[in-house]
């Protein structure tokens, strides 16, 4: 078993050359590309999906392997998750190859196995490099390709820093770098999530409450701001010709701001984003009744650097607090 770290971008224009530039600054152990293609699996009833698995095979040229990933946090987009693979030689996975202690119980696991079926795929260019850090090694992978569900497609342009050694603050060092290119996006939701919802087997998303109304405590309030503020974000981008639901998300990402400096200001001692956040929310609720020019503008503010700088200075406190 292994816990994957991650943090994953989505991305939004063409960087090729941006990128390879900024590669030139790091110490590169290998570079390499594959061509991977995935089959992800559940049973009719999404008895996986309950469970909080994702399940898949994933095969490159005669190279086969069988994947579960068990339930694990996202927090902005940081992705921690076990996960656990094994050789495959069949088209159906094999669920004894797994640990026993994964499933609520061997019953539970034997009555799933019969049940798996194919979902939905993906089929995309991995382009990745190994790069050197401090006591550690990073890989950077920029995904290319398709997510293929019996409702449609959806494009992967995806990069994905996973911490292969070392500490995981390593990541966010070499992400703040990443975001400066301009044209990216913290990724909250998985290929696994993606493809779940073009298959049909998923929620849509939609306007959701703030949980709660009773005060939370200083971290907890400031990743559920956050979840709050990540999850509106990706609503506004999604409906971009229903101009009445973005200024419902544009609200809601207010409130979750709201909520993200209200606890983030009794933290102590104080965070040095706070008064960026700050600057951020005065700038957005100026423009909450705004509907002409200011969805042009909101989309470029999404992938401004300084926004996603935020966003992982954000990120970088909650998982240094529950280290």
């Amino acid at each position: 078993m292994q816990t994957e770290i991650e943090i994953k971008f989505f991305v939004t224009r063409n960087i090729e050359v941006d990128l390879s530039n900024l590669l030139n600054f790091f110490a590169i152990n290998e570079h390499s590309s594959q061509q991977l293609g995935n089959v992800y699996f559940d049973t009719p009833n999404l008895d996986l999906r309950r469970l909080e698995m994702g399940l898949r095979i994933r095969r490159c040229d005669t190279f086969a392997e069988q994947t579960i990933k068990c339930r694990g946090q996202v927090i902005g987009g940081l992705h921690a998750r076990p996960e656990y693979n094994a050789p495959i030689h069949g088209d159906l996975p094999d669920l004894t190859a797994f640990p026993d202690h994964i499933w609520p119980s061997t019953t539970e696991r034997d009555r799933i196995q019969p049940q798996l079926e194919a979902q939905f795929r993906t089929d995309f260019l991995r382009r990745y490099w190994r790069i050197a850090v401090t006591g550690g090694e990073i890989e950077l992978a920029w995904d290319q390709g398709d997510i293929i569900g019996s409702q449609g497609r959806a494009e992967i342009n995806e990069l994905e820093l996973e911490l292969k050694s070392g500490d995981a603050m390593a990541l966010f060092t070499v992400a703040q770098q990443l975001a400066q290119l301009g044209g990216l996006r913290l990724g909250a939701q998985s290929k696994a999530q993606r493809g779940y919802r073009l298959a049909g087997l998923g929620k849509p998303l939609g306007l959701v409450p703030l949980t709660g109304s009773e005060p939370l405590a200083e971290l907890t309030g400031v990743s559920a701001g956050l979840h709050h503020w990540q999850h509106h974000e990706q609503l506004w981008l999604e409906h971009p010709q229903d101009l009445a639901l973005q200024q419902q998300a544009l609200h809601a990402m207010c409130q979750g701001i709201v909520l993200v400096a209200d606890c983030a200001s009794t933290i102590s001692p104080a965070v040095s984003w706070l008064p960026a956040l700050v600057n951020l929310l005065t700038h957005l609720q100026a423009n909450l009744n705004e509907s002409h020019s200011w969805p042009n503008e909101l989309a470029t503010l999404l992938v401004c650097p300084n926004y996603i700088a935020l966003q992982l200075a954000i990120t970088a406190t909650l998982h240094h607090a529950s280290k």
